[in-house]
């Protein structure tokens, strides 16, 4: 692991003394895939069980090959610019994500824990293909998926209540996106976005699931803890502060 920047070994007094604050640098434009919410026959690879389940997220091109990204920026959406670069010798596993339940509310949506999905090439796969009058394993087949008993984050991010609230608040779910990417690649300690996707209603963040809740849920501990008198003591927010600034 990286050694952590000088700027964590800052001082307050040494921070002042730099001069005034400055405006962030601006991210680069957020990498988005198209993504629909659908239907799907997923199988439980434990009892074989095959079920439909309802709002199964995924893109909406499960071609395995290199594919346009949607780039952009400002709460309108984002619009197709550029083809994504990747290794043809690294081959992308596709995901598609089956929301379980609501872990809290967001400005603009709500934030799920969610199973992940994994393409399924087995015996269901075969069946649906037949059932489709197509052969098993051709291009045209239908889509099979298979619970995979992993477990992810996604923040969906209402485009209606961004438009609705465009101008009151500063909050700007692109731009969050946007920072997740450049700093959940990069970071030990923060997490970003794994994949993001968005269709016509909503904008899908997926983050890793962290059971245990995220550093916010921490602070708001404090404050409830003191009822409302004091937040988190400076010694513990050094200590979450200094990892972030890493």
């Amino acid at each position: 692991m990286e050694e952590p920047g000088p700027q964590a070994f800052q001082s307050f007094e040494e921070t002042e003394s730099s001069g005034e604050a400055v405006r962030p640098l601006d991210f680069p434009p957020p990498a988005v895939r198209a993504g629909v919410r659908v239907n799907a026959l997923v199988v439980h690879p434990e009892s074989g069980t095959r079920q439909v389940c309802s709002g199964v997220i995924h893109r909406e091109d499960l071609s395995e090959a290199s594919e346009p990204i949607l780039q952009g920026s400002g709460p309108a959406g984002v619009s197709p610019m550029t083809t994504h670069e990747r290794d043809p010798s690294v081959q992308e596993e596709v995901l598609a994500y089956w929301p379980q339940r609501r872990l809290q509310d967001a400005i603009y949506g709500s934030v799920w824990a969610c199973l992940v999905l994994r393409r399924h090439h087995g015996i269901a796969a075969d069946d649906a293909a037949r059932a489709a009058g197509v052969e098993p394993g051709s291009a045209s087949a239908p889509i099979v998926w298979e619970i995979s008993g992993q477990h992810v984050a996604i923040k969906m991010v209402e485009w209606a209540r961004v438009h609705h609230m465009r101008g009151r608040l500063l909050e700007d779910p692109v731009k969050e996106v946007a920072a997740m990417q450049l700093l959940g690649a990069r970071h030990p300690n923060v997490l970003g976005s794994t994949e993001v996707l968005q269709d016509g209603d909503f904008l899908y963040s997926i983050m890793p699931y962290c059971r245990d809740g995220d550093l916010f849920g921490v602070v708001v501990q404090y404050a409830e803890d003191s009822g409302g008198e004091s937040g988190m003591p400076e010694p513990v927010a050094r200590f979450w502060f200094r990892q972030i600034l890493w």
